[in-house]
């Protein structure tokens, strides 16, 4: 049996990094694995832009996810596909967990082409992906 590891992509979204953080961590106790949360920070998000809130949600999702098990990865990046892509591959990655995209239509479109090289990139190495919601 192939032995899973788990990595949660989380953003400074308060709520959909909790609840990737939640459902990741039971995925991977109930196979005994290993997980990782990862957090980009892009230059939008630097410690100079990010707004306190949000820093203090960060924080406080970081230490729910140490207490949970997992290896928190915080990682300065400006592409946040590539990131994912590097560190899933790195640390040996079965299956990616991210929120569902709370976008709008015109970031929807932006951002689809990174979904799609996303996409590429893991089935190529085959790994899983999973829209938590």
């Amino acid at each position: 049996m192939k032995h899973e590891r788990f990595l949660a992509c989380i953003s400074s979204n308060e709520l959909s990094a909790k609840t990737v953080i939640r459902k990741t961590s039971r995925l991977a106790n109930y196979y005994n694995s290993k997980w990782f949360v990862l957090y980009v920070q892009t230059p939008h998000e630097s410690a100079d832009n990010i707004p306190l809130d949000k820093q203090r949600f960060l924080i406080n999702n970081f230490k729910l996810a140490t207490e949970l098990g997992a290896e928190i990865l915080k990682i300065e990046s400006s592409s946040v596909t590539r990131t994912i892509i590097e560190q899933a591959e790195l640390r040996k990655v079965t299956t990616i967990c991210v929120g569902k995209p709370r976008i709008n239509l015109i970031r929807l479109i932006l951002s689809a082409s990174l979904i799609r090289e996303l996409l590429k990139k893991i089935s190529s190495n085959k790994i899983d992906l999973i829209i938590l919601s």
